[in-house]
C-alpha cells in the first residue's frame, strides 16, 4: 500500500509516505509557510520513495481543528489531487494526529490534546491510553480560556499535549504536566489500515474542521 499523508494543521508543515511499510518524512521547520513548502515537500518525498501520484492508493489529511489557513492549504492540496489523479482522501483529527505524535515520541498514559482556536477558544480531546486513539467516538469539545485551568485541575492526572503558541495557554500550563510538541505527518500511519478512517465529510472531498457548533465540555 502507497500512502501520502499531510499535516498542516499547527506551526510547520510535515509530509509523510509510506510505501511498502517503509515510511519517509519530510518536515519544514520555517513557521507558517505551508503554501509556499508543501508541493515541494511532497515531490521531494514522491522522488525519494520512488512513487507517481498515480500509485497513491490514498492521502490521509490532518483536517482540523488547527491553523485556519494550514488546514485549507492541506486540505486544498489533498482535494487537488484527488480531483485530477483520482486518490482517495481520508481527513483525521488533528487532535488526534497529536496525540498519536506524543505516544510516538514516549508519552504513555493519559493525555489531553489542547489547540488554540484562537479568540479565546481552545479545542481539547482525552486519550486514555494509545489504544484509544483508535476509537472512531472520541469526542472533541471546545474550552474557552476562563474554563482552562478549571478543566485542566479536574484532570490533572492527564498529560498535557499542545501544539500552539497562545501567551495565554502557556501562562496557565507553565505550572501544569504539559509538553510542547508539533504533530507529525508520519504519526498519521497509527490510522493507516482502520476502515473508519474517513471523514463524515467522505472520501473524497475533505474540508477543514474548525470545530464549530460544538457542545463545551461542560
Amino acid at each position: 500500500m502507497n500512502v501520502l499523508a499531510i499535516e498542516t494543521s499547527a506551526i510547520y508543515c510535515s509530509i509523510a509516505v509510506f510505501k511498502d511499510g517503509q515510511i519517509f518524512f519530510e518536515e519544514d521547520t520555517n513557521k507558517s509557510q505551508h503554501g509556499k513548502v508543501i508541493l515541494a515537500l511532497i515531490d521531494e518525498l514522491l522522488d525519494q520513495s520512488q512513487l507517481s501520484l498515480e500509485q497513491l492508493d490514498k492521502i490521509l489529511i490532518s483536517y482540523g481543528p488547527g491553523s485556519f489557513t494550514g488546514l485549507r492549504v492541506g486540505c486544498g492540496v489533498a482535494q487537488s489531487f484527488n480531483l485530477i489523479h483520482r486518490i482517495k482522501c481520508f481527513g483525521i483529527s488533528s487532535l488526534k494526529v497529536l496525540a498519536s505524535t506524543a505516544y510516538q515520541n514516549e508519552s504513555k498514559g493519559k493525555v489531553v490534546s489542547l489547540i488554540s482556536l484562537g479568540m479565546g477558544e481552545f479545542a481539547a480531546s482525552k486519550f486514555d491510553d494509545k489504544e484509544s486513539l483508535l476509537d472512531s467516538k472520541t469526542e472533541e469539545f471546545i474550552l474557552q480560556n476562563q474554563d482552562l485551568a478549571t478543566f485542566l485541575k479536574e484532570h490533572k492526572d492527564y498529560h498535557v499535549i499542545t501544539s500552539s503558541e497562545n501567551t495565554d495557554m502557556m501562562n496557565i500550563l507553565k505550572s501544569k504536566n504539559f509538553s510542547f510538541i508539533q504533530p507529525e505527518a508520519k504519526s498519521m500511519f497509527e490510522f493507516i489500515t482502520i476502515s473508519d478512517v474517513a471523514s463524515p465529510q467522505g472520501n473524497s472531498f475533505i474540508v477543514p474542521n474548525y470545530l464549530s457548533n460544538k457542545d463545551h465540555w461542560k
